[in-house]
């Protein structure tokens, strides 16, 4: 009796999640929710739990970990949800409810990389990828702003490219924004973006420089 009991408690537990993400994706915009918002912060440190482990590292090998997040549907053929989150504010956040996770974690002498793909509808998570190289490998480094189509443009990317001394190429996607009537920026690159290549570019220079 004592196992079907848990069991009913995870399956109603699955149902209430489904329930929130499907009501919280209902309208195209509204006001952010909390208890949606909560939800999706646990699974980021699912994230950044599996990300440790697969590294072999911890909160002392580096700084503050800096993740992105792009829309990317968790099934084959699937469909990705969006929504212009309204904070306290009055700004707007696009958020989705699958998205292919980055998490770069900046050491003193390595950059330590993890990347999966999650869906906040069941929480579930997969094709984790970890990685790391040394900033005295990197020999090239590039950026490209893109739009998906020049003349109707739907989404802008930004993707980051980093070459290192044996000819491997380590790729990023920055920035996979759905373009809408709301979007606008407030600068060429946002603050995470421009943090990202002002750590990385700082270390790789003052690694070649010693």
């Amino acid at each position: 009796m004592k196992e079907k009991k848990v069991k009913e408690r995870k399956n109603a537990t699955a149902k209430d999640r489904e329930k929130l993400t499907a009501k919280n994706f209902k309208k195209v915009s509204g006001p952010s929710v909390d208890a949606y918002n909560e939800m999706v912060q646990a699974d980021y440190v699912k994230i950044i739990e599996r990300a440790h482990q697969l590294s072999s590292i911890d909160k002392n090998d580096y700084s503050a970990p800096i993740m992105i997040t792009v829309p990317d549907a968790f099934y084959r053929g699937g469909k990705v949800n969006y929504r212009l989150d309204k904070k306290m504010d009055e700004t707007f956040t696009l958020i989705y409810d699958q998205a292919l996770v980055y998490v770069l974690f900046f050491g003193e002498k390595s950059l330590f990389y993890y990347q999966a793909n999650i869906n906040h509808i069941n929480g579930q998570i997969a094709a984790d990828i970890a990685g790391e190289f040394n900033y005295s490998d990197v020999i090239h480094i590039e950026t490209e702003l893109k739009y998906d189509n020049n003349d109707k443009p739907k989404y802008l990317s930004l993707d980051l490219e980093i070459g290192l001394v044996n000819g491997t190429i380590v790729p990023f996607h920055l920035r996979n924004h759905r373009i809408h009537q709301d979007y606008k920026l407030s600068s060429f690159l946002t603050n995470q973006e421009q943090q990202i290549l002002d750590i990385l570019k700082k270390k790789v220079r003052e690694c070649h420089s010693n």
